[in-house]
């Protein structure tokens, strides 16, 4: 079945005016133009905008749709799949933000009582601070498989190496001698599609410095992209200044 752009228009909810400038910068181009120039739209097209519409829903630039789709190994089923996880994985963090403004809702009318912690499950300022403040604290080794995924990718860009959990699990023996009185504070989080990130600004005493006991600030800049709530893939990058 053929559409003009008017029948995609309505059909799709887009307006004419959008489709026409899809056309313009060629990110959806009509099947075929008549007679009368008019744009007329088929099934390959009507798919395309749909995933179009799925990219713009998640928060894709046109820059970046157009990158995408136009790729010699895109997939539409591959697509799908990807938006549909992508989704997935929002409506879990609305559910949770939900449940936690029930609960707060509760709590202020005297029915429940609920802890002050609870008050800021599904945030991801919450989540970042857990995973790489409170997880890497002596004791809290078992926390590792909560916030990561067991076949975590983790580039830390400082040592240019990449690795996975089990070398972070084998480096925290090394990490808790190598800091002193750590103290953490997660600042600056932003949160895009399925990622996460953010600053972590630190203060330590850095043994492995000579003279011993220098003090030192870290900045730590992560970037967590996140799969079914771990985090599959962690990039990480700090700059350390003597204070």
């Amino acid at each position: 079945m053929s559409y003009t752009v008017k029948k995609l228009a309505k059909l799709s909810g887009v307006s004419i005016r959008t489709l026409r400038f899809y056309d313009t910068i060629g990110l959806l181009k009509p099947a075929y133009y008549g007679d009368n120039n008019y744009r007329y739209y088929e099934e390959e097209q009507v798919l395309m905008l749909q995933q179009i519409l799925f990219y713009r829903e998640i928060g894709f630039s046109l820059n970046n749709i157009q990158r995408i789709i136009s790729s010699d190994d895109f997939n539409k089923i591959d697509a799908l799949l990807s938006h549909k996880q992508v989704l997935a994985e929002s409506l879990d963090r609305t559910k949770k933000l939900i449940k936690t403004i029930d609960q707060t809702i509760a709590r202020l009318r005297d029915e429940i009582t609920i802890s002050d912690e609870e008050l800021f499950v599904g945030f991801a300022h919450k989540f970042a601070f857990d995973s790489f403040v409170t997880a890497f604290a002596p004791g809290n080794e078992h926390m590792l498989d909560k916030y990561f995924a067991s076949d975590l990718v983790m580039f830390n860009h400082t040592m240019k190496k990449q690795l996975d959990l089990n070398d972070l699990k084998s480096r925290l023996p090394v990490l808790h001698e190598i800091f002193k009185d750590l103290r953490s504070e997660v600042k600056d989080v932003t949160t895009e599609e399925n990622r996460i990130a953010f600053r972590v600004e630190q203060n330590a005493v850095f043994t492995k410095h000579i003279p011993v006991g220098v003090q030192v600030r870290l900045d730590v800049m992560n970037l967590y992209k996140l799969e079914r709530g771990k985090v599959r893939e962690w990039q990480i990058w700090v700059n350390i200044m003597e204070i």
